[in-house]
């Protein structure tokens, strides 16, 4: 079973690819704010892939709607997310 870190380190992964790839500065903004969320939310204990993107995906929206992020935005980093999940 795939540890909370190993998910993370997966989904890391393939953001960093798309990081790479991004043509704009928005694509970039979007994958290092996903990324930054990762890191803080790999140190959580637990097991499964669809138990960590069930918990980071609540973590995602509660972060996003304390920082008053526009509408846009956050469905931009949505779409990303279910890009690389």
């Amino acid at each position: 079973m795939t540890t909370f870190a190993e998910r993370a380190d997966q989904l890391s992964d393939q953001l960093r690819e798309l990081e790479h790839q991004a043509e704009d500065g928005d694509q970039l903004f979007f994958c290092a704010y996903l990324l930054g969320l990762l890191g803080l939310h790999s140190a959580v204990e637990g097991e499964g892939a669809d138990a960590f993107d069930a918990h980071f995906l609540g973590a995602l929206n509660e972060t996003m709607a304390d920082e008053n992020m526009t509408e846009s935005d956050q469905a931009a980093i949505l779409a990303l997310w279910q890009q690389v999940v």
